[in-house]
């Protein structure tokens, strides 16, 4: 992992925390990241979990230096500063944030990603705590953005079939295919999807092996219609691939092959909603982890069932899952009461 972008200074150890003669805000924050990465590493952090979290760190950092034109020291991290950072992730920036100006760095952010800035900050500020870096966190007053409810719309099974159709059009249409149907029936994360390797898939029993966060490995099923497309798509496309291969790959037009990221599965959504011309909902990995998790509790799945098939560690997020499935079973009954139906009373 590049980390280029950390400021160096010193690179000598932390002086203890007793140490009467250490001053705790001109402590250099890129040497702190440094450490607090390190520590993850040795924790056994995921790929995914060091990469989002650095990527954090960097731009608060560039914030700090080039938007504020301070030192990167703890002096400068103040609470009234860490309010002005999140809403500078928040609104939209036409010119691009943190140097970069890509169309996706001008957006305004979703409150679900502030929140994420918001848990990374507040976890590096906790570390130095420990460390004794800090006497007190800036961010223990400031609490993260709410995420609303309704941010959470599955897919139909209009849109699914419309998704699905696209799919079978599309330039590689098993992999495709495969993508879409393992997405929507087993609800994996995209990270988890991008890391399944051909030895991970049990194509009698249907049964696949996943590493999620925290690397732990859990077990998820397809049905059989998912499972018919993957054997299709690795007969077809990989049949003599080896064990440890990854599942899914991009074709370039050299004729390489490299293994799908998970950029590069939300392009492919994107691309399969705007060919399926799909309205109203976000089409993307995301959606159809929620489309699982909501279609199996309106099939009669419980909350237990379904926090072991995800990977979720508690069930905060898996009650709002119980709240959009609710809310969808009183509108069906709403709208095919039996006795309303009838026309009688």
């Amino acid at each position: 992992m590049n980390r280029d972008h950390l400021p160096r200074q010193n690179e000598d150890h932390f002086p203890p925390a007793s140490a009467r003669d250490y001053v705790f805000p001109q402590t250099d924050l890129g040497r702190a990241v440094r450490t607090w990465i390190a520590d993850g590493q040795a924790q056994g952090w995921s790929k995914s979990t060091l990469d989002s979290r650095t990527a954090t760190l960097r731009q608060f950092l560039w914030w700090l230096e080039h938007e504020e034109s301070e030192p990167a020291v703890f002096k400068t991290v103040t609470p009234s500063r860490l309010r002005t950072y999140l809403s500078y992730c928040r609104e939209p920036h036409p010119g691009g944030r943190y140097g970069c100006n890509h169309r996706m760095a001008g957006k305004q952010a979703r409150p679900s990603t502030i929140q994420t800035y918001h848990r990374h900050l507040r976890t590096f500020l906790n570390f130095c705590l420990t460390e004794g870096l800090l006497e007190q966190s800036p961010l223990r007053n400031i609490k993260p953005p709410r995420v609303p409810n309704d941010q959470i719309q599955p897919f139909t099974p209009e849109q699914i079939q419309s998704l699905l159709n696209a799919a079978r059009a599309s330039e590689q249409k098993e992999r495709n295919v495969a993508v879409l149907l393992l997405l929507v029936d087993a609800g994996l994360r995209v990270s988890e999807l991008c890391s399944l390797r051909v030895r991970d898939i049990d194509r009698t029993t249907a049964q696949i092996s996943i590493v999620g966060k925290g690397n732990k490995r859990r077990t998820v099923y397809a049905g059989t219609t998912a499972r018919r497309a993957l054997s299709r798509y690795l007969q077809n496309a990989h049949p003599d691939a080896a064990p440890d291969r990854l599942l899914f790959h991009t074709e370039s037009t050299q004729g390489s092959s490299d293994g799908l990221t998970p950029n590069g599965v939300r392009l492919m959504m994107r691309r399969l909603g705007k060919a399926a011309n799909v309205k109203g909902v976000r089409v993307s990995p995301h959606t159809a982890r929620h489309t699982f998790a909501v279609s199996f509790l309106r099939g009669g799945g419980n909350l237990f069932e379904l926090q072991a098939l995800m990977g979720h560690s508690d069930l905060t997020i898996l009650r709002r899952y119980v709240a959009l499935a609710d809310a969808d079973l009183a509108q069906a009954h709403r709208a095919a009461s039996p006795v309303d139906r009838l026309r009688i009373g």
